[in-house]
C-alpha cells in the first residue's frame, strides 16, 4: 500500500519499508505493510495515496461555529 506521512513519528522501518525509522511530514511510501499502513491512518499519522497520486483526505471537514442566534 502506498501512503503519505501527514506527520513525523519513528515508524518500524521493516514494515515501512524505508532506511530509517524517523519519518518526516509529507514524505511517501510505496510499498508499506497493509496492517501497518491502516494502523498509521487510523492514528491519523498518515494517509493512503491513490494510484493516480490524488491522495484521500482524512482531515475532518471544517465547519462554522454556530452564533448565538442560530440553533444548533
Amino acid at each position: 500500500m502506498k501512503i503519505k506521512a501527514l506527520w513525523g513519528f519513528v515508524g518500524n522501518a521493516i514494515l515501512l519499508s524505508a532506511d530509517s525509522t524517523s519519518v518526516k511530514a509529507g514524505q511517501v511510501f510505496d510499498d508499506v505493510d497493509d496492517e501497518y499502513a491502516h494502523t498509521l491512518i487510523g492514528k491519523g499519522l498518515a494517509e493512503e495515496v491513490g494510484d493516480d497520486s490524488n491522495t484521500k483526505s482524512s482531515a475532518p471537514k471544517q465547519t462554522k461555529a454556530t452564533s448565538p442566534k442560530e440553533n444548533k
